[in-house]
């Protein structure tokens, strides 16, 4: 039953209702001590701070990256949703042209779509990838609700290494030092959701985790042992837990206290925490 607000109290709501949208936050400046580069193997957690300013402050520091995983809190697939993604991500896409070679950015097909227009001039196209996965539950007969994408952008003439992604079997020695493929780029990564008894080993109990298989193929083809590996949006940590034990070097943050908190207990168990991140405001 829906129920009519008198004309009087009119103003008076919108105010509360004003007062009680959330803002956004300002886009705070670290201190230097908050960029470290870890040693290979290991993961350098930054204070709980967004995403831009994460960037932000690797780049001041002059930290070049061989990757840079974009991984927002997905939004509502409605027209409104989509234009708050857009605008959310063509900034911190402009940060992350500055700090990395390679930039995957993920996200429901609607919205990722919607930067093809929008990215860095300095970026190009590397590919569209999608992540499916079978046991979705879902009502829908359609395809839509069993995928993911991800966008990869990279700055010309950053390396790729497709000799770390092919199955050997893929793979021809033709003459000279040259080797030749039989076949292109995977573009469809098949993969279960992390749910009931799916790899109970790395569920951490963080919503909307990706299992380490989704993140494992991106990073092989672009990084090698040493190089530096940038999460801004970590999560519950999967890319770091996966670029430690390629013998890369990863550099994580997050807004959220409890994503920190989870990448914290998961990457000190796996014994690849190089530090404590003091400065986290209880993450």
């Amino acid at each position: 039953m829906s129920r009519r607000i008198p004309l009087s109290l009119v103003g008076e709501v919108d105010a509360l209702l004003r007062a009680a949208k959330p803002q956004p936050r300002a886009q705070e400046r670290l201190p230097p001590e908050a960029v470290r580069v870890p040693e290979s193997g290991q993961v350098h957690l930054m204070p709980q701070c967004e995403a831009a300013s994460a960037l932000q402050a690797l780049h001041e520091a002059d930290v070049t990256a061989r990757a840079v995983v974009l991984d927002p809190w997905y939004r509502a697939k409605s027209g409104q949703g989509r234009s708050a993604y857009l605008a959310e991500m063509v900034p911190l896409l402009e940060l992350a042209a500055r700090v990395g070679q390679h930039i995957f950015i993920w996200g429901f097909p609607e919205h990722v779509s919607r930067l093809v227009d929008h990215w860095p001039f300095r970026l190009q196209m590397r590919g569209w990838i999608t992540w499916w996965f079978k046991n979705a539950a879902s009502r829908s007969k359609g395809w839509r609700p069993s995928q993911q994408v991800c966008l990869h952008l990279s700055r010309r003439g950053a390396p790729i290494y497709p000799e770390h992604f092919y199955d050997p079997r893929h793979q021809e020695a033709a003459k000279g030092n040259r080797l030749e493929y039989k076949m292109t780029p995977f573009s469809v990564i098949e993969a279960p959701l992390l749910s009931g008894f799916i790899d109970r080993s790395q569920q951490t109990g963080y919503p909307a985790q990706k299992p380490r298989k989704v993140i494992e193929p991106l990073l092989r083809m672009t990084c090698k042992p040493g190089d530096i590996v940038v999460d801004p949006t970590c999560g519950s940590g999967t890319t770091g837990e996966v670029a430690a034990a390629m013998g890369c070097r990863a550099i994580l943050s997050d807004r959220r206290g409890d994503a920190l908190r989870v990448t914290r207990d998961r990457l000190a168990k796996a014994g690849s925490l190089a530090n404590a991140s003091p400065s986290s405001n209880g993450a």
